[in-house]
């Protein structure tokens, strides 16, 4: 009979001192300031995650209504621009971006996922870059909205 083995503690620092250099400097850069490009050097332009953000921002304020479509226009790929205008806006919500990570996709995409915070709520936020005519775009936009507890 095949047995499940256990997992190993969780230690984030443990292999830390690796990366220590010279002098007590860290030689690795733990807060990128862009996602990873595709190893493969195919001469894409780089992704700025403060790019992300503003994207992520401008599209959470149209789809809150605090903002016109015409805005992100160009930073959203045009079924993303369809969707955002037959989406009818959230009404009486102020959606603040909170944290941001990102993934690359092969072949010419990355897929960023957020949260957006209310004063009393948290939502998901997932999105999907994929670069068109050598602009990186918005493709996919979903604000994933908390369930109703039982009894609500």
């Amino acid at each position: 009979m095949l047995a499940l083995t256990p997992l190993r503690e969780y230690e984030p620092y443990r292999d830390l001192h690796r990366f220590i250099g010279r002098g007590g400097q860290l030689t690795l850069d733990l807060l990128p300031a862009r996602l990873p490009l595709q190893r493969s050097g195919d001469g894409r332009p780089p992704l700025s995650l403060s790019h992300v953000r503003s994207v992520l921002n401008a599209v959470l304020e149209v789809r809150t209504g605090r903002r016109p479509l015409s805005h992100v226009q160009g930073w959203v790929g045009p079924q993303l621009h369809a969707q955002l205008s037959l989406w009818p806006p959230l009404k009486d919500v102020r959606l603040a971006l909170k944290t941001l990570r990102g993934c690359v996709v092969p072949p010419s995409s990355y897929e960023a996922s957020a949260t957006a915070v209310t004063a009393t709520r948290t939502y998901a936020l997932v999105s999907r870059f994929d670069l068109q005519d050598g602009v990186w775009r918005c493709t996919l936009f979903d604000l994933i909205a908390p369930t109703r507890q039982r009894g609500s």
